[in-house]
C-alpha cells in the first residue's frame, strides 16, 4: 500500500569547523578516571592536559597561565565528528519479553493527552510498539495538521487510519483506542478546562483491510517511535512528542479483558523509572530527562499549596519535549586518570588541529583528595551557576527569553558563540524554552559547556563571565599564595556539607553563586558558626534555589516562581522540585535571603559599564578597619576600583544590604556604588509600588554595597555585591586598588585564624 513519507529531523551537520568536547564525570578526585569524549571535523588532533592558573589574553589582562600536567594524557587523536540526539521519551523494553497479545482478539489502549505543539513540522508519537519491517504492532501520532493518526500493522502490512478533532493547544482530551481483528474503534473525549467550554466527543468506527497484527516484539515507547514511517524502521527514536501524557493504560481483549499494563507516573517522580501497577511487572526507563512533578489531567485547586509528595492525585504526568537533554552519549576517545598527588583546581583538555590552528579546552574540576596544611584557604567554583547558564540561548532575539538592552544586543561574537549558535544538539539553559514554550527546568554536565571555556567573553556583556571571570581569581590567588589555596566547587558542599569546609580558615565565593543548593547553603552556614570567615567577592549570588540528586550529580534542577529575574516561570503546582519534593524560587522568597550570611542579596542589574566604590566616612574613620585601607592611596580612598575589563568594580549584576530581610545590624558598610546608568535597572522583587524610579539613574536602590561583619561566633564576612569585581581585580596583572583591598581582607582574616589556633 502507499504510504506517506514523513519527514524524520535530520541529524545535525554542520558547514564550519570545529573542536568541542567533554569530560565525564566534569568533577573528579585523584585517582579516579574520567571520559574524554570530543568531537572535531579535522582528522588528526593533538591534546594535553593542563591545571588552568588563570584565564583571557586581552589588554590590562594578566597573560593565561596554565601548568602542563606531565602525568597526564597527551599525544595524538584521530579526530571525528560526534553529535547528540535530542528529545525525551520513555522506553519499555519488558514488553518485548512479554508476548500476551498472541493469546488475544484484540487491544484496547486508553490515556490523556494535552499536546504543547500544534502544526509541527514532523509527526509527533504519543505512543509506539510499532515494528514496520514485521508490520506488527501500533503507534499513535498527531500528525502535521493535528489529526490523530494510528499506524495499525495488519497480515498484509501497515494501515493507516486518520482522525480529525477538534485539537486544543494545552488542553486534555482523553483517547481510547480499540483495535479487534479488522475493526477500529476511537474515542476523544476532551476534558473542561475550568469555566471554558469543551468540545464535543469524536468518535470513529472503521476496518482494516486485513486483520492487525499487535504483537510486535518490539519496545514500548512513549512520545516516540521507532517507526519513521509506516513502513520504515528507524535505528533511533524519532518523532518526539511535545507535551504531557498520563495513565496510559493497555488491555488485552477476548472473552475476558484483561490488563496487560497500567501506568501510573505519579510514582517514582524522583526517579528516571516509569512504573506498571498492573503487577505485570513491565516497568521502563526515562531518556533524556523529560519534566516530572507537572500537573496532571486531573489537578485542581484543592491541590493549592500542596507539594507533588504529599498530593494523592492531580500529579500523574510527564512533559516530553523534543529539545531535551540528559546525556550527550558520544563516544570515548580516551580516558583520564588523575594523578594521586594532583592539587585540585580546573583542568583542561587542550586539544587542538596543527594544521589549522583550531583548538578547544575542555574543562574539568578536581577536588582536593587530602587536607592539606598549608592550604587555609578554599575558592569555590560555581558550577551550579555553570550549569544553569549552560549552552544559553539568549542572544536570540527572536525568542521571548532575549536579554534586553535599552540599545538592543550588541554582540560580541567569538568561536565559543559561534559554537553555540551552530550546536543546537547540545542541549539547553535553564534561562531558555523549550520549542513548545514550557520553561527548562533541567541542565546537565553531560554534553559540552560551550561557555564553559578558560577565554570566554560573553556575548552581551562583553566581558569574561562565570567560568571566565572566576578564573581571574584563582589567577590572584596563584599569584599570592602559591599553593596556600585548595579548589572546591557547588558540588562538593551540596554532597559533603560542612564537612568540605571544615580544613579551611577563609573560603571564598565565585564571582556569580547564583544557584545554591540548600545544602550548600547549610555547608556556608555551618563552615561561619564554626568561627569561619567568609569572602563573597561576586554579585547576584544564593539567588535561586537549585537541587541535584548524589545519584545523578550531572543534572541539575530549578524551579522558577513568580517573582525575581526570570525569562520564565511555572505555574502553582509545578514549583516542587521532581528531585527532592522541595520547594523552589528565590531563597528570599524562601525565608533565607543571601542577606542572612553574606550581609547583602541581589538588587539590580544592567550591561553598562560599571562604576567605582565610594568608600564611606564612617568606615575610612574606624580605628579598627585600618587593616583594610593599607597601602591604599587617597584617591581610592575617594574612588575604589575606577578600572577594570568591565568599567569600574560595581557592575553587571549588583547586592545591597536590607536590614529587613536579614542583614545583620552590627554589619559595617565600607563602601558604596552611585550613579549608575540607566542600562541599569531593579530587579522586580524590589519593587512594591509604585513601579517608578526603577532605572539607575533615578533610583538610589540601585547600587552595590561592599559590607563587613563580624559573626557571634568568632567568624567574619566580606561581601562585595558585584560580578564585575574579579573583572578589575586582574586590571593590569593584579597591580590595583581592588587588588590590594582583596589581599588585605584575605590576609587578616588568616591572620585572626591563626591567632584563634594558638590561644
Amino acid at each position: 500500500m502507499a504510504t506517506t513519507q514523513y519527514p524524520v529531523r535530520p541529524d545535525l551537520r554542520i558547514d564550519e569547523d570545529e573542536i568541542t568536547g567533554y569530560v565525564d564525570p566534569w568533577v573528579v578526585s585523584p585517582g579516579e578516571t574520567a571520559d574524554v569524549k570530543i568531537s572535531s571535523t579535522r582528522p588528526n588532533l593533538k591534546y594535553q592536559t593542563v591545571r588552568l592558573l588563570q584565564g583571557l589574553d586581552t589588554p590590562h589582562a594578566p597573560a593565561p597561565a596554565k601548568e602542563v600536567l606531565e602525568k597526564g594524557p597527551k599525544g595524538d587523536l584521530k579526530g571525528r565528528f560526534q553529535s547528540s540526539y535530542p528529545g525525551s521519551y520513555g522506553r519499555v523494553d519488558a514488553w518485548t519479553n512479554a508476548p500476551v497479545l498472541g493469546r488475544a482478539e484484540g487491544l484496547e489502549i486508553e490515556l490523556y493527552v494535552q499536546p504543547w505543539m500544534l502544526d509541527a513540522q514532523y509527526p509527533q508519537a504519543i505512543l509506539s510498539t510499532l515494528d514496520p519491517k514485521k508490520a506488527a504492532g501500533v503507534a499513535i501520532l498527531l500528525d502535521t495538521h493535528n489529526n490523530l493518526v494510528f499506524w495499525i500493522g495488519t497480515s498484509s502490512g501497515v494501515e493507516t487510519v486518520k482522525l480529525s478533532f477538534p485539537v486544543r493547544q494545552q488542553r486534555w482530551f482523553h483517547l481510547r483506542l480499540t483495535v479487534r481483528g479488522r475493526t477500529v474503534n476511537v474515542d476523544v473525549t476532551h476534558l473542561p478546562a475550568d469555566n471554558e467550554i469543551a468540545p464535543s466527543p469524536t468518535t470513529l468506527t472503521t476496518s482494516l483491510k486485513s486483520s492487525a497484527k499487535l504483537e510486535s516484539g518490539s519496545a514500548l515507547l512513549f512520545a516516540a517511535s521507532l517507526a519513521a514511517a509506516p513502513d520504515t524502521a528507524s535505528h533511533r527514536a524519532v518523532h518526539f512528542f511535545n507535551g504531557r501524557l498520563d495513565a496510559p493504560v493497555f488491555r488485552a481483549l477476548a472473552r475476558a479483558t484483561w490488563e496487560i499494563a497500567k501506568y501510573d507516573f505519579s510514582v517514582g517522580i524522583d526517579t528516571d523509572e516509569i512504573f506498571d501497577v498492573s503487577g505485570s511487572g513491565l516497568n521502563g526507563i526515562l531518556v533524556n530527562a523529560p519534566t516530572r512533578a507537572v500537573r496532571g489531567h486531573d489537578y485542581d485547586h484543592k491541590l493549592i499549596g500542596i507539594p507533588w509528595k504529599d498530593a494523592k492525585y492531580g500529579f500523574g504526568a510527564i512533559h516530553f519535549h523534543d529539545d531535551d537533554l540528559d546525556d550527550a552519549a558520544w563516544a570515548t576517545d580516551f580516558q583520564i586518570t588523575v594523578p594521586e598527588d594532583a592539587r585540585s583546581g580546573a583542568y583542561a583538555v587542550e586539544v587542538w588541529d596543527p594544521e589549522s590552528g583550531l583548538k578547544d579546552s575542555v574543562v574539568f574540576y578536581v577536588r582536593p583528595k587530602q587536607v592539606r596544611p598549608n592550604a587555609r584557604v578554599a575558592f569555590v567554583f560555581s558550577t551550579f551557576t555553570y550549569l544553569a547558564y549552560g549552552n544559553e540561548h539568549m542572544y536570540d532575539e527572536t525568542k521571548s527569553t532575549h536579554i534586553s538592552f535599552p540599545e538592543g544586543v550588541q554582540l560580541v561574537t567569538s568561536e565559543n558563540y559561534y559554537k553555540m549558535l551552530r550546536r543546537t544538539d547540545l542541549g539547553l539553559a535553564i534561562y531558555d524554552l523549550h520549542s513548545d514554550g514550557s520553561g527548562v527546568v533541567y541542565s546537565t554536565a553531560k554534553r559540552p559547556l560551550l561557555n564553559m571555556r578558560p577565554d570566554y567573553i560573553h556575548w552581551g556583556f562583553q566581558r569574561p563571565r562565570e567560568f571566565s571571570a572566576d578564573l581571574l581569581m584563582v589567577g590572584f590567588l596563584e599569584s599570592l599564595l602559591g599553593d596556600g589555596y585548595d579548589v572546591l566547587t557547588d558540588h562538593d558542599l551540596h554532597l559533603r556539607g560542612a564537612a568540605a569546609l571544615a580544613a579551611y580558615d577563609v573560603v571564598i565565593s565565585g564571582s556569580h553563586p547564583e544557584y545554591p543548593s540548600m545544602e550548600s547553603l547549610d555547608a556556608y552556614e555551618g563552615f561561619l558558626r564554626r568561627g569561619g570567615h567568609l569572602m563573597y567577592t561576586g554579585g547576584n549570588g544564593f539567588y535561586w534555589r537549585s537541587v541535584t540528586d548524589p545519584k545523578r550529580p550531572h543534572r541539575m534542577e530549578v524551579r522558577r516562581a513568580d517573582v525575581g529575574a526570570r525569562t520564565h516561570e511555572l505555574p502553582a503546582g509545578e514549583r516542587y522540585h521532581s528531585l527532592n519534593g522541595q520547594l523552589g524560587g528565590l531563597w528570599r522568597s524562601l525565608g533565607r535571603a543571601p542577606n542572612l550570611i553574606w550581609g547583602i542579596g541581589s538588587c539590580a542589574s544592567g550591561k553598562g559599564p560599571g562604576r567605582p566604590f565610594l568608600p564611606t566616612p564612617e568606615a575610612l574613620n574606624n580605628p579598627s578597619l585600618a587593616w583594610f585601607w593599607k597601602g591604599l592611596d587617597e584617591k581610592s580612598k575617594k574612588r575604589l576600583g575606577e578600572q577594570g575589563l568591565a568599567g569600574g568594580a560595581s557592575g553587571d549584576e549588583l547586592d545591597r544590604l536590607d536590614t529587613a530581610i536579614g542583614t545583620p545590624t552590627n554589619a559595617i558598610l565600607l563602601a558604596r556604588s552611585e550613579r549608575h546608568d540607566d542600562h541599569f535597572m531593579l530587579f522586580n522583587e524590589e519593587l512594591i509600588f509604585p513601579m517608578i524610579g526603577t532605572l539607575g539613574s533615578t533610583s538610589p536602590l540601585v547600587r552595590s554595597d561592599m559590607v563587613y561583619y563580624e559573626s557571634n561566633s568568632g567568624g567574619a564576612v566580606f561581601s562585595v555585591g558585584s560580578i564585575n569585581w574579579n573583572n578589575s581585580l586582574a586590571w593590569d596583572g593584579y597591580k590595583n586598588d581592588i587588588a590590594t583591598v582583596t589581599e588585605n581582607v584575605l590576609r587578616e582574616f588568616l591572620a585572626r585564624a591563626e591567632r584563634t589556633r594558638n590561644v
